[in-house]
């Protein structure tokens, strides 16, 4: 019986001892935290190639396309006209279509968010500039603009291509004036904007030659 008891004594326990528990959580903290830094990292420089990636645009710049140039622009004239009709919002739809039919405009989500307040010409009674008109703008000075203060003239060169378009075919880029001359149909609106942005974008920054087109032809 007495030796039972001592068998029972000297057999180990079930439970681990608290000092090799602590040791157990420690490591599984440090590895947590380890994973957890390793994931930051990976993000961090999944980021940072991304941006890198894109490249802001000059006056020499000029990129090969092949012969993709109009299908690009006709699929932003497609796509912003789509989106405005199903979501509206022609500042961001115009955004939106550029982003998605221009191989070097990044899709970058920033962009796409800062052009959700400026339809309608950004007040209520439409007396400021169109939204397909202002996003057009935004998509412009995203790719060859400046990340600080510096010489702007060909973004400036750009977007008074886009007002020409604007102003050719509705006398204004005033929200209510295109409005009223489009008869109100700002797909159509949209459409034509990013159409026009694609068609100037491509025309100075790849081996694409303009030709004014119009919708479907």
């Amino acid at each position: 019986m007495n030796n039972h008891k001592d068998k029972m004594s000297r057999a180990p326990s079930a439970d681990p001892p608290k000092a090799s528990l602590e040791r157990r959580r420690a490591f599984f903290r440090t590895a947590g935290i380890g994973i957890l830094a390793g994931m930051v990292a990976r993000d961090a420089e999944g980021a940072q190639k991304r941006r890198a990636k894109f490249k802001v645009l000059t006056e020499t710049d000029r990129l090969n396309i092949g012969d993709r140039a109009k299908e690009m622009i006709e699929k932003a004239y497609k796509t912003g006209y789509e989106i405005e009709k199903k979501h509206g919002g022609c500042a961001r739809c115009a955004v939106a279509a550029l982003q998605e039919s221009i191989e070097f405009v990044p899709k970058t989500k920033a962009l796409f968010r800062a052009a959700s307040c400026l339809d309608g010409g950004a007040t209520p009674n439409g007396m400021q500039s169109c939204g397909a008109f202002t996003g057009s703008g935004m998509v412009i000075g995203w790719v060859c603009g400046n990340n600080e203060f510096g010489d702007t003239k060909l973004s400036h060169k750009l977007m008074r291509e886009v007002h020409q378009r604007f102003d050719k075919q509705y006398g204004s880029v005033l929200c209510k004036d295109v409005r009223e001359k489009a008869n109100k149909d700002c797909p159509e609106v949209v459409g034509r904007a990013a159409m026009w942005t694609a068609e100037i974008l491509l025309d100075q920054f790849t081996n694409y030659e303009q030709k004014e087109v119009t919708p479907n032809g």
